[in-house]
């Protein structure tokens, strides 16, 4: 590991030895563990209040309304605000979500509250992350910063979920409020003494105007409009069918829970593998690499509609989660590469939004589809459209290449600049 992430090109330096890097990538891990843990308690603590499956998924849903209603601001103000100043405010916040769990007696509305506020700081902290992350590392170091990142999420959702329920099943949900606390409380500490690049903003206006240049940073490039389009319709179509059925073919068609535990845990090693991959590996087309990775998903519903043998279930879900990656981490660096620093998280946010108003429609409509047309055919359904959506966007001009022909104001000439300063000030 040490070597993977030591060395990314003479002209790029060593993320080892970029302090800004090293303090936001710790701060961004410990978030992630506490994004894994949370869930888990606010699980059980539903459960021990009295709740049922339709309480939980209710609770749950609270999140993918906040973020809808604070994504495209919490883009706006990343782009407004120091980054840094973003993100603290952002673990400060979920810190005093996390407290009130930690005070015990909470009852199943109150868990919905907490769900919905932790979802709303996320949706102030994942863009001024990706922009943050951006402003701190050369464009040589962009790849591997973004496969590190990968790396992090995916060991978090190995690791996170099953520390969460050892731990409160071990001694109790208020533990695992504690955990929650403690994890936020570490990330916001690392950010402290961080020392974020300054972008020069240029003159500030209203904020539907500020929204709508980031929205008009997303349309001037086909590319980037294509991939939140097609990644949108692939959560609704693809991703979320797959999500309600895994677990009901698990136990219909193998017996019990396991395959279904062990397919979710295996698209994560996946997903690991892929990212570090994505460390070295640099394609000479990167949008190709990243579609191709894209439309792999459309293997699940197709192992899910013909489960032949848990074993082949288990290598389409790890086959999954490698090319999610590879397609996460190209889409990630080339977004930083063309987007302007001082919009890049208003776009990031708009990636956000579209998936987040997709996917609850998703799980929303598999129950009533599967009624209505059966569940193979919408599985079937489901995986023409996870390999068909993705590669149509091939057609669009500059996808191959993840490059338009738009001049990106304020680009990788004036972050250079920026990180090299910053760079000048790290031990």
């Amino acid at each position: 590991m040490r070597k993977l992430v030591g060395l990314t090109g003479s002209a790029g330096g060593s993320l080892a030895r970029n302090r800004e890097f090293r303090l936001l990538w710790l701060s961004f891990t410990m978030s992630v563990a506490a994004d894994q843990i949370f869930p888990v308690t606010v699980t059980i603590a539903a459960l021990n209040a009295g709740g049922t499956a339709s309480t939980i998924g209710a609770i749950f849903t609270c999140r993918w309304i906040a973020l809808i209603v604070f994504a495209l601001l919490g883009g706006l103000w990343a782009d407004r605000l120091p980054r840094r100043t973003v993100m603290v405010a952002s673990l400060g916040f979920q810190c005093c979500v996390a407290a009130v769990g930690l005070c015990g007696g909470v009852s199943p509305w109150l868990l919905a509250l907490l769900v919905f506020l932790v979802g709303g700081a996320e949706a102030f902290h994942r863009p001024a992350y990706q922009a943050c992350l951006s402003s701190v590392l050369t464009p040589a170091q962009r790849p591997a910063g973004a496969a590190l990142t990968a790396v992090s999420w995916r060991l978090g959702a190995v690791i996170g979920p099953s520390l969460g329920a050892y731990v409160v099943t071990a001694w109790s949900a208020r533990i695992g409020f504690l955990a929650v606390l403690t994890a936020y409380l570490l990330g916001l500490v690392l950010l402290l003494p961080l020392r974020e690049p300054v972008v020069t903003l240029g003159r500030r206006a209203s904020a539907v105007r500020e929204i709508a240049d980031g929205l008009s940073e997303v349309v001037r490039r086909r590319w980037v409009l294509g991939v939140i389009v097609a990644v949108a319709l692939q959560q609704m179509l693809t991703i979320a069918p797959a999500q309600v059925l895994l677990p009901l073919v698990s136990r219909e068609t193998f017996g019990g829970d396991a395959v279904y535990g062990t397919a979710l845990a295996l698209l994560s090693v996946g997903g690991l593998a892929g990212g570090l991959v994505s460390m070295r590996w640099k394609p000479g087309r990167p949008g190709l690499a990243a579609i191709a990775g894209l439309a792999l998903y459309g293997l699940v519903p197709l192992a899910l509609a013909w489960p032949v043998s848990p074993g082949f279930v288990y290598a389409c879900y790890v086959t999954v989660g490698l090319g999610l990656e590879i397609f996460a981490v190209q889409w990630v660096v080339n977004l930083q590469r063309e987007i302007p620093p001082e919009r890049l998280a208003r776009v990031t946010s708009v990636d956000w939004l579209a998936a987040s108003v997709m996917t609850p429609l998703g799980l929303t409509f598999t129950g009533p589809a599967v009624a209505a047309i059966g569940r193979p055919a919408l599985l079937a359904i489901g995986a023409v459209a996870g390999f068909a959506v993705p590669l149509a966007t091939l057609l669009l001009r500059g996808m191959t290449r993840f490059q338009s022909d738009v001049t990106a104001l304020g680009g990788d000439s004036t972050h250079e600049a920026a990180t090299s300063l910053n760079q000048g000030h790290s031990p």
